[in-house]
């Protein structure tokens, strides 16, 4: 068991040291969930592209404004003109070469009076600001979701190599052991022979546990930007609490109403319905006011002698839209059949959402009680390991009963880790589905830890 032990900390040590040698900080012994969530915080790319999408989703809403606000530009030209008047029967212009300049600049102002579009597109941007403050809500959610994932997968991955690690040693003794009986003639040879291909099977499955704790604990460093050496494992007794309120139904009404992706989609529907309302305004006439201011400094003309001369124009327009083409009947039924898809799209998120209660709530109960089950599966197994390894000792029994004992007792102990963690995620998975997840679920977990 020594040697296995070592040759498994040979493993994490050359993986520590690449971390180093990478420049990557690699925390110091084993560390809680909390800990690696602080990281993901700041490092996970997920939630900071989420972060970033929030930002750019709040400018929408100051777009639209401003398309109710007024537009001033400025202008400012210079002209440089030259003629050559080679022949004119109009006595007015003269014969010969005349050049001259042109300088001006203007001031235009434009205040929109009524845009029925624009006011119609200031209440979709404010429904595309909500869908957006959930979507942020969203990516937080699934960052403690996929977080819990990944360290439970860390602790499912070290109690899968443990148990092979113990089933590995507890196989090399039982080898030794009818080896010693096969050579003193007490036992058939084929007990030495099922000892030594069990032993060859457990081998190779220590391998390949290895390789999966050390990939488990990369998909850990990817969300938290850092090399992860060691984790936290569970207490070895955690309460296992069924859902409250104790009523499926009742997580179903909660789902309705919280759950962030059929919030989501139900923002998407509202913005879609906005979006034909918009169209349907490109029929309504607009009006605006308009004021222009241009200055003119002429240094000549074709007529001769030069001119300055400022303008002020004030201006009521109104706009009436006739007829365009069909551009906009094929845009209304374009954003009518956008609406009614999104409309689809939330009748199936909230049969998904409902499903998924079902799913997660029956998830808590079936692990409880397969914790519970497979806890006496370990203990009653392990007496009859014990009873059985007396008899073969006793030459009562042959290996092979022993062999399959032994591989009964730690198909137990990987299936009862299994169940555990199953009880805790999916405790987590009822709450992403609701609407309600939050740090306060990730501390719990973090108070059974060791």
């Amino acid at each position: 068991m020594g040697n296995n032990i070592c040759k498994f900390i040979g493993r994490l040590s050359l993986v520590s040291l690449l971390c180093v040698l990478s420049g990557n900080f690699c925390s110091a012994g084993a560390t809680d969930i909390l800990y690696f969530y602080s990281l993901a915080l700041h490092n996970d790319p997920q939630l900071r592209g989420s972060e970033y999408d929030h930002l750019a989703s709040r400018e929408t809403l100051r777009q639209a404004y401003a398309g109710l606000l007024p537009q001033i530009s400025a202008d400012v030209s210079y002209t440089y003109t030259f003629q050559d008047i080679s022949n004119s029967e109009n006595t007015v212009y003269a014969v010969g070469q005349t050049d001259y300049n042109t300088q001006s600049y203007g001031v235009n102002l434009t205040q929109p009076l009524f845009r029925y579009s624009s006011f119609l597109t200031v209440s979709q941007a404010k429904t595309i600001l909500k869908r957006s403050d959930l979507e942020l809500e969203k990516a937080k959610q699934d960052l403690i979701m996929r977080l819990s994932e990944a360290y439970m997968e860390v602790l499912s991955s070290k109690d899968k190599l443990a148990a092979v690690v113990a089933e590995e040693t507890a196989l090399t003794s039982h080898y030794e052991l009818a080896k010693g009986r096969a050579d003193k003639g007490l036992a058939p040879i084929t007990d030495l022979y099922d000892a030594e291909a069990r032993l060859a099977a457990v081998k190779a499955q220590r391998v390949e546990a290895e390789y999966v704790v050390i990939d488990s604990y990369q998909a850990l460093s990817e969300m938290c930007g850092v090399a992860v050496v060691d984790t936290k494992k569970l207490k070895d007794e955690i309460p296992l609490t069924p859902p409250f309120p104790n009523s499926v139904d009742t997580w179903i009404e909660a789902a309705s109403k919280q759950n962030l992706e059929l919030l989501i989609q139900k923002a998407k529907a509202e913005i879609a319905d906005k979006e034909v309302a918009r169209q349907k305004a490109a029929y309504y006439p607009t009006l605006d006011f308009q004021a222009d201011y241009a200055y003119k400094d002429t240094t000549g003309t074709m007529f001769g002698g030069g001119s300055t001369t400022q303008n002020y124009d004030l201006m009521v327009k109104l706009n009436i839209p006739i007829y365009e083409g069909g551009l906009t009947t094929s845009k209304k039924r374009e954003a009518e059949s956008q609406y009614q898809s999104a409309l689809q799209a939330t009748i199936r998120q909230t049969r998904t959402a409902e499903r998924k209660v079902r799913s997660t709530y029956g998830g808590v109960l079936s692990a409880t009680n397969r914790v519970v089950a497979m806890k006496k599966s370990v203990e009653a197994q392990q007496v009859v390991v014990e009873a059985k390894e007396e008899g073969f000792k006793a030459g009562l029994l042959v290996g092979l009963a022993v062999l399959d004992a032994m591989q009964d007792l730690y198909k137990y102990k990987k299936e009862y880790s299994l169940a555990r963690n199953d009880y805790l995620l999916n405790t987590m998975r009822l709450k992403y589905t609701v609407g309600t997840l939050g740090e306060d679920d990730l501390k719990q977990i973090n108070a059974f830890l060791q």
